[in-house]
């Protein structure tokens, strides 16, 4: 038996179609709701799944290892039940250790990055190699650098 209940606030969407609908499987009638404008967002907002690995957990997981008795692990003749054993108990003390933890993900707004700047970059770049084997281009790269730092500071303010 199952009872589902599904409530619509008719005064804020009065724009749909209600329709008894005979199933042949009770004795009660199922109910048909057509909404005919429905809007959904996509949602805007990205979650990653992560663990975190620090000095703590490191830690604690070495704990939990070196107190963990594998002498049951390895007690079985089968080979595929040891592997599996150990898996398993490995497995839960990684779980345990490092839990997952969900963030959110900001997009990168980089849209400030022109194609000039692009071409400046990868010259800076090609300014870098040549002024490590010519140290005279060294003040050169040097000012250019300056220059390119602050046509970037200004690309950003420009778009914010």
């Amino acid at each position: 038996m199952a009872i589902d209940n599904v409530f619509i606030d008719i005064n804020r969407k009065n724009d749909g179609i209600l329709n008894p609908v005979t199933n042949g499987l009770s004795d009660h009638d199922a109910q048909l709701i057509t909404l005919k404008k429905i809007s959904l967002k996509p949602s805007t907002k990205h979650f990653e799944v992560i663990r975190t690995f620090d000095k703590n957990s490191l830690n604690d997981f070495l704990n939990k290892l070196s107190y963990e008795m594998w002498d049951t692990t390895v007690s079985s003749e089968d080979i595929n039940i040891m592997f599996n054993a150990f898996l398993d108990t490995y497995l839960k003390i990684v779980y345990s250790s490092f839990p997952k933890k969900v963030i959110q993900l900001t997009p990168k707004r980089n849209d400030w990055i022109t194609l000039g700047i692009r071409t400046s970059c990868k010259h800076k770049r090609e300014l870098y190699v040549a002024s490590k084997t010519n140290p005279k281009l060294s003040d050169h790269y040097k000012k250019y650098c300056k220059i390119l730092s602050s046509v970037i500071n200004k690309a950003k303010k420009l778009k914010n």
